[in-house]
C-alpha cells in the first residue's frame, strides 16, 4: 500500500471532516456572532458623531488581519484532535498510507480555515447590515466585505504595471503565500500546543531581522517613480529575487520536514511536541 488512492485518500478525508466538523461549527457559529456584535458595537460608537459610513475603511484594515490570522490558526490546527488519545489511535489505524492521511488533514485544515474566516466574515457583516438597515434606517448597501477584497489585493499585479514586473509581483505572492503555509503546516506538525504562537513569534523575530536589514543597506524590493524625459521607471530588487527563490525552496523544505515528522507520530508523545527527537 505505497502508491497514492484516492479512495483511500477520500475516506481519510471524510474521517477528519466527521472528527471535526462539530467544533468546525461551534467556531464557525462563535466567529458569525463576534463579527455581528463586533461591527454593531464600533459603528454604534462612531456614527453616534460621524456620517455613515466613515469607518468603514478602518473596519476592513481590521478584519484583513482578522482574516489572515484565522486562516493560519486553522492551518496550525490540523492535528489539534489528536491530542485526544482516541482520535489519535483511530487516526493512525486508518487504512490508508501516511502520505494519504497527511493529506488529508492538511488540506482540511487549510480549506476549513479559509472558509471559517472569510464565511463567518461574510455573514456577520450581512447581519449587521440587515440589523441597523431594518432597526436604525441604514443603508443597505454598507458592507465592510467588498473594502477587505480590495485591500487583500497586490497592488504588484495590477494591469497598469509592466508585463515583467507584474509577473514578478505575482511570483513573489504565490511563493510568499505558500511559504508561509508550508511554515505553518510545519508548525503545526511539530508542536503538540501553542503552534500557532510558537510559529508566530518565530515569523515576527525573522520578519524584523528582514526589515532591519531592508531598511539599514537600503533595500528596495518593488519600486516605481518618475524621472524627467524618460517617464515611468518601475524596478525590481535584487532582494525580490532572493527571497522568491528562498520562499520556493523552503516551502518544499518544510513540507518535506513536516511529513517526516508525521511519518513519526506515536500513540503517546511529550507534552509538547509530536516529535520524539532522541528516539
Amino acid at each position: 500500500m505505497n502508491s497514492f488512492d484516492i479512495n483511500r485518500f477520500g475516506k481519510a478525508l471524510r474521517w477528519v471532516i466527521s472528527v471535526n466538523f462539530r467544533s468546525s461549527l461551534m467556531w464557525a457559529l462563535g466567529l458569525m456572532l463576534g463579527v455581528f456584535l463586533g461591527e454593531m458595537m464600533i459603528l454604534g460608537i462612531f456614527r453616534s458623531t460621524e456620517p455613515v459610513g466613515t469607518h468603514t475603511g478602518s473596519l476592513a484594515a481590521f478584519f484583513v488581519v482578522y482574516i489572515n490570522i484565522g486562516v493560519v490558526v486553522g492551518i496550525c490546527n490540523l492535528f489539534v484532535e489528536l491530542d485526544k488519545k482516541p482520535n489519535r489511535q483511530a487516526f493512525l489505524m486508518l487504512p490508508a498510507t501516511n502520505l494519504e492521511k497527511f493529506l488529508a488533514a492538511t488540506i482540511f485544515s487549510t480549506v476549513c480555515g479559509f472558509l471559517t474566516m472569510h464565511l463567518s466574515f461574510i455573514v456577520g457583516d450581512t447581519l449587521r447590515v440587515a440589523f441597523r438597515a431594518l432597526f436604525y434606517g441604514d443603508s443597505w448597501n454598507s458592507f465592510v466585505f467588498p473594502e477587505v477584497v480590495k485591500m487583500m489585493s497586490f497592488d504588484g499585479v495590477a494591469a497598469y504595471h509592466t508585463f515583467g514586473y507584474r509577473l514578478m509581483g505575482l511570483a513573489f505572492l504565490v511563493f510568499g503565500l505558500t511559504w508561509v503555509h508550508s511554515f505553518y503546516t510545519l508548525g503545526g506538525t511539530l508542536f503538540r500546543k501553542y503552534a500557532f504562537v510558537i510559529s508566530s513569534l518565530v515569523l515576527v523575530a525573522g520578519f524584523t531581522m528582514l526589515v532591519w536589514f531592508s531598511k539599514y543597506h537600503e533595500i528596495n524590493m518593488f519600486s516605481t517613480y518618475d524621472i524627467e524625459g524618460v517617464g515611468r521607471v518601475e524596478k525590481v530588487g535584487t532582494m525580490t529575487y532572493i527571497l522568491t527563490a528562498f520562499f520556493a525552496v523552503f516551502s518544499v523544505v518544510n513540507y518535506w520536514l513536516s511529513f517526516r515528522i508525521f511519518k513519526g507520530f506515536e500513540l503517546i508523545t511529550n507534552k509538547w511536541m509530536n516529535y520524539d527527537f532522541y528516539k
